[in-house]
């Protein structure tokens, strides 16, 4: 049985690392602001709602293609902008149910957003070491906090995360898939405890 564990910390990323980071959360938030528009516009006049999966193809079938200046959308990690459009469907949908108000807008100055990641497939892991971990399109970022994250990709395996921003400082969270042998293991001067 495999067991789900989440873990946050602080990052410390290079500068050419927070341009990328900044950028990303940009067009995240646009791509949001752009959903929530064009799905009140949709609902306004009468038209049925677009959902996530077709707003991504319209996105990028029809959007782009007329708008070429716009293009700048697809430098940026591509999953990230993704979540961002079914982050806006899923608030739309509790709009639709009566859960929730209509979405607010994502403001530049209030929500920074969020950079989004996960691994691909079964034989890719994304990389940690005691010290930094291997980000998709950012590369090695060094952690803050030594020895906090799991470093064995055979009993965890790092499954997706999230990069967010508060106050100028980075952090990360991420979602770890462990065995149900690794569980209760906590090592304390090189003997093994089991809890």
């Amino acid at each position: 049985m495999k067991l789900l564990k989440a873990y946050k910390t602080e990052i410390n990323p290079t500068e050419q690392q927070i341009f990328i980071i900044r950028k990303t959360m940009g067009t995240g938030r646009y791509v949001y602001n752009l959903f929530l528009s064009i799905n009140r516009w949709r609902y306004e006049c009468g038209y049925c709602y677009l959902n996530a999966y077709a707003f991504s193809k319209w996105l990028n079938n029809t959007y782009l293609k007329e708008n070429t200046k716009e293009m700048w959308i697809k430098s940026v990690h591509a999953k990230s902008v993704k979540q961002s459009i079914i982050n806006a469907d899923q608030a739309m949908k509790k709009f639709f149910k009566h859960q929730a108000g209509f979405p607010k807008y994502k403001s530049r100055k209030k929500d920074w957003g969020s950079f989004y990641f996960f691994k691909n497939g079964s034989k890719q892991f994304i990389d940690c070491e005691r010290h930094r971990i291997k980000i998709p399109t950012l590369g090695w970022i060094r952690i803050k906090e030594k020895g906090y994250f799991p470093t064995d990709n055979k009993l965890n395996v790092i499954k997706n995360g999230t990069i967010s921003e508060k106050a100028g400082r980075y952090y990360l969270s991420i979602l770890v898939e462990q065995s149900e042998n690794n569980k209760n293991k906590i090592t304390v001067k090189n003997q093994l405890v089991l809890i």
